[in-house]
């Protein structure tokens, strides 16, 4: 049975980020069964001239495993978020999580 706690989606603290031609590349913490179907990410657009978007990367499936938390990357194909790379590539980008450090 699922807890409040364990249905709760939040903005996930990262240890970093990385846009590449082709892929969106994250750190997160794993207590061992952190993936990729762990998060929602979206991308909204705003603003007016230049492309400005807001990144928001949610994790929807809590990390329940016992063990120790380390750093794991994920990376998501621009296809596999149904978004187009190139126009990423020149579009201003905000990060709406926070960054924070293992230790």
């Amino acid at each position: 049975m699922d807890t409040p706690i364990a249905r709760k989606e939040r903005l996930e603290p990262l240890h970093g980020i990385c846009f590449e031609r082709k892929n969106l590349i994250v750190w997160v913490t794993s207590s061992g069964c952190t993936n990729k179907d762990s998060f929602q990410i979206s991308l909204v657009k705003g603003g007016a001239g230049k492309m400005a978007l807001s990144l928001e990367i949610v994790r929807i499936k809590p990390d329940l495993c016992k063990a120790v938390n380390h750093v794991v990357e994920l990376s998501f194909s621009w296809e596999e978020l149904s978004l187009d790379g190139e126009e990423l590539m020149s579009a201003t980008i905000k990060v709406a999580n926070s960054f924070d450090s293992l230790g």
